[in-house]
């Protein structure tokens, strides 16, 4: 009699960065595969041409062993797996996060700013098996958040030809580990939790913003939480924080009235769900997945604009909105067990 366990079929998954998100999706597979991990390391841009090579004998020895490939993002990493997944014809599936997806050369963000860049983007999402971008307007939107050359956004935007399926898969989050732990909150205070390290982050995450928010409301309390590059002086009421463990960012996010997420772009911010499920009230740019997340529990900056966001924080005063309604939006609409369900159907 044969007692051994049947084994696990493997998945491969490849990652530039192995970010909290790509963990998360590990942890989704790891529930029914054997996963592989395998990073294609383009920290310096003269590792690129040793990055391709390496990943290439990787996969020509390896790819054999894979149900399937899964690649966070569209770009470089993707393109040798495309080409030998449909030699061998296995399913290749691209997560779509946002900056394959967006052209955005005022703040030199996107994929699609960067010729070359672009080609190899959009060349791995025509030859994959499926795409799933965190959020449909990752597919096709228009941006308008501010005057911009190039307010056609998504996937078909800049491929409108491609016939490889998109399917939109949200991401999901632990609505037990982030909690409303019911504490007393600093009045009239106002968290971000970002990572700008130069003056092109500084406006994409919209700090300039919150500087400026510090600035017209001197007896509020304003903290932001990360690295983060601040252009000029930080204003008296304005709290920097370094990066911290998780544990004690469930604090933070408890501590706080509302959560900023001013991004000029961003596809399915973590952050401000994160601290939704916390309690935070959210006050959101209209971009991307931003608006959908915050829903009717919160507020929306429909363009960036000083004057705009010094009247929706005049008008909180009026706010109706209570930390678990804020919380109620997160743990109904996008759980961590849509996100395992949706994407273990993928799979298969």
């Amino acid at each position: 009699m044969n007692t051994k366990k049947q084994q696990k079929e493997s998945v491969l998954m490849l990652f530039v960065l192995y970010a909290t998100f790509v963990k998360r999706d590990v942890a989704i597979l790891e529930k029914k595969y054997q996963v592989d991990l395998y990073q294609f390391n383009t920290s310096k841009k003269i590792y690129l041409f040793y990055a391709f090579i390496k990943q290439f004998f990787f996969l020509l020895f390896n790819i054999h062993k894979y149900k399937a490939i899964v690649i966070q993002s569209s770009g470089y990493l993707s393109f040798f797996p495309v080409i030998l997944g449909k030699i061998v014809k296995k399913p290749i599936i691209i997560i779509a996060i946002g900056t394959d997806c967006a052209k955005l050369p005022e703040i030199n963000y996107g994929a699609h700013t960067k010729k070359i860049l672009a080609w190899f983007t959009n060349f791995s999402f025509k030859n994959a098996s499926l795409i799933l971008p965190v959020h449909k307007s990752l597919e096709k939107s228009f941006y308008s958040y501010m005057d911009v050359e190039f307010p056609n956004q998504g996937i078909r935007s800049f491929k409108p030809t491609i016939k490889t399926p998109i399917i939109e898969m949200v991401n999901g989050y632990d609505t037990v580990k982030w909690q409303n732990k019911n504490l007393d909150r600093i009045k009239n205070s106002f968290l971000s939790v970002t990572f700008a390290v130069d003056e092109i982050g500084y406006y994409r995450k919209g700090i300039d913003l919150i500087v400026k928010a510090a600035n017209l409301f001197p007896d509020y309390y304003f903290t932001i939480v990360g690295k983060v590059y601040l252009k000029g002086a930080c204003p008296k009421n304005l709290h920097l924080i370094d990066n911290v463990k998780q544990e004690e960012l469930l604090e933070i996010y408890n501590k706080h009235q509302y959560y900023f997420q001013l991004s000029m772009f961003e596809g399915f911010p973590n952050a401000l769900c994160e601290a939704m499920l916390c309690g935070c009230i959210p006050i959101g740019s209209d971009v991307a997945g931003i608006p959908d997340i915050i829903g009717q529990k919160g507020y929306v900056l429909k363009k960036k604009n000083t004057e705009l966001l010094k009247q929706l924080i005049l008008k909180l005063e009026n706010n109706k909105l209570t930390p678990n309604d804020v919380r109620n939006q997160i743990s109904t609409n996008f759980p961590l067990e849509r996100r395992e369900n949706e994407f273990l159907k993928h799979v298969l």
